[in-house]
């Protein structure tokens, strides 16, 4: 949930309360733009809050669910946990990765479920980043349990000094930047040598081509690159049924941002058109050349 725009201290209700959420969106839902983006997440939180669902309301992404044994989530998940999909799309990010005693950013944190999970698993300073006034400033107000800082931040210019975090996650935001090596750049930028990155997201073979070869650039080593697209398209087989109340839009381009079954991004993901992937990246000690251009 971030986008290559930088954030807006002057977004209020009044500017997005009488146009609909679907009219941020556009009818190809890659073809967003980043203002429509911003405006999208921003009117979303205000409309949660409305209907009384922000604090229920931690997850966004399109979750995983398990659908034989080539699962590598190393924690299990308490039952009865809420968004238990959502949880475990993060989970099998990290994987068996111990993140201890590190420097963790959740670049497009969103709503700071994904972020609130990796606070709880792991010691050390987590940091969430979005470019959403809105969000981020329920998550300061929300997410206490555990010491996280919240910033508003844009993806292709990261608020954060230079070799300065020891792991990224990027969760299903990446889609949205408009310009991926710009965005892997400043990943590489922000990482000390050794750290990791932790990318999912849904993309074309082509732009998952793309992302490989510049990760190799930026003198990071890929060790997991796993096609989940089928367990995730097994989670939106399970979505809630009253989106439409929720969002106060039953407009066909919301239902496409859920990728609720039968929308286009379902059915690109079924036919292969897109990739849900996990990649777990690690960059090289004394790799240096190229990690600051575009």
């Amino acid at each position: 949930m971030d986008d290559h725009s930088e954030p807006s201290a002057h977004t209020s209700s009044k500017d997005n309360s009488q146009v609909a959420m679907s009219a941020h969106l556009a009818d190809d839902l890659l073809s967003t733009t980043a203002d429509g983006w911003r405006s999208f997440y921003n009117q979303l939180s205000q409309r949660l809050e409305a209907v009384g669902l922000a604090d229920v309301s931690f997850f966004l992404n399109y979750g995983y669910l398990p659908i034989d044994s080539n699962n590598e989530a190393a924690f299990s998940i308490r039952e009865g946990t809420f968004n238990t999909n959502s949880v475990r799309l993060v989970l099998e990010l990290v994987g068996s990765l111990d993140l201890n005693d590190r420097t963790i950013v959740d670049i497009g944190c969103g709503r700071g479920g994904n972020t609130a999970i990796v606070a709880e698993k792991f010691s050390g300073q987590v940091i969430g980043i979005d470019m959403s006034v809105e969000a981020i400033a329920f998550c300061s107000k929300t997410h206490v349990k555990n010491p996280i800082e919240f910033r508003v931040g844009n993806a292709l210019n990261i608020p954060l000094a230079d070799d300065s975090c020891d792991a990224i996650i990027n969760v299903e935001s990446s889609h949205s930047y408009g310009n991926l090596p710009k965005f892997l750049s400043e990943v590489s930028r922000i990482l000390r040598p050794g750290g990791w990155f932790l990318h999912t997201d849904f993309l074309s073979a082509e732009d998952w081509d793309l992302v490989r070869m510049r990760l190799k650039e930026l003198g990071f080593v890929t060790d997991s690159d796993r096609d989940i697209t089928a367990n995730v398209l097994a989670s939106r087989d399970q979505a809630s049924d009253d989106w439409d109340q929720v969002y106060g839009d039953g407009n066909a381009r919301v239902a496409n941002f859920l990728a609720l079954p039968g929308s286009a991004i379902y059915e690109q993901m079924r036919a292969g058109l897109l990739e849900y992937r996990i990649l777990r990246s690690q960059l090289r000690t004394g790799a240096a050349e190229g990690r600051s251009t575009g």
